[in-house]
């Protein structure tokens, strides 16, 4: 027999009346919420919702990835220890849609091995992630004259830069780069864009090198003369630190 929650669901006004949802999708944020009323986060697995509803897995994982995409939840994915096969999963809520507090790397075809609700589950809660998404893409917006969003499309390209290993620093120098450089091209003005900056490897190495060396570049013409190189040193350090506050806050 399902295990029935017997918390309260919430569905507020903006996923009720979200034309971009499927009704049981809906319906199923609503049991997310029951759920997250009793720990603060739903620990449920597709298999534990499939039967509830009676439905098979895949219309919870599509209902879920429907809910994810219009920012209205999180997921938290946790693989066995030395391996790519999934442990557990958690969904959090978002206060708002298009403003995530968590994720982890999103994947298309989520197989679930968790089978049913753990009510003791005791484990330390995991950390934050510390990727800043919404700070790099209104930066990209202040400098672009933009208004990208803070979606999962958009947080899945600055992911995988993240995992190639570059720093939100280099975000910071391929926007301000790339924005000077286009903004009044009308041929490239629409390419200041997360899928264009953000899209490749091999185009953000590109970039972000071409950043590097203009600074270089313009560092001789741009300084006053008569600064030491120590001073020089200082001007770029405070130049980059300027970025970072930019849209990494406080």
């Amino acid at each position: 027999m399902a295990e029935v929650p017997s918390y309260y669901a919430i569905i507020p006004a903006d996923v009720r009346y979200d034309q971009n949802l499927p009704g049981k999708a809906i319906l199923l944020y609503g049991e997310i919420t029951a759920l997250c009323n009793q720990k603060g986060y739903c620990w449920a697995s597709n298999d534990y919702f499939a039967k509830l509803y009676g439905v098979n897995s895949k219309s919870i994982q599509r209902w879920i990835k429907n809910l994810e995409d219009q920012g209205y939840i999180s997921r938290e994915v946790f693989y066995k220890k030395g391996t790519k096969e999934i442990e557990r999963r958690n969904i959090r809520l978002n206060t708002t849609p298009h403003l995530k507090n968590k994720v982890t790397p999103h994947l298309k075809n989520e197989a679930d091995n968790t089978t049913s609700i753990n009510k003791n589950h005791s484990e330390a809660e995991p950390k934050e992630d510390s990727i800043h998404y919404k700070k790099i893409i209104n930066f990209l917006n202040e400098k672009a004259g933009r208004d990208f969003k803070d979606v999962e499309g958009n947080r899945k390209l600055i992911r995988a830069r993240i995992h190639d290993g570059y720093s939100e620093h280099d975000f910071a120098l391929v926007i301000d780069f790339k924005c000077k450089q286009w903004l009044n091209d009308e041929k490239m003005e629409k390419y200041l864009r997360p899928g264009t900056l953000f899209g490749s490897s091999k185009k953000f190495d590109q970039y972000l090198d071409e950043a590097k060396q203009n600074r270089k570049q313009q560092a001789p013409t741009t300084e006053p003369q008569g600064l030491s190189v120590g001073e020089g040193s200082a001007r770029a350090a405070n130049y980059l630190a300027k970025l970072e506050k930019q849209y990494e806050g406080d």
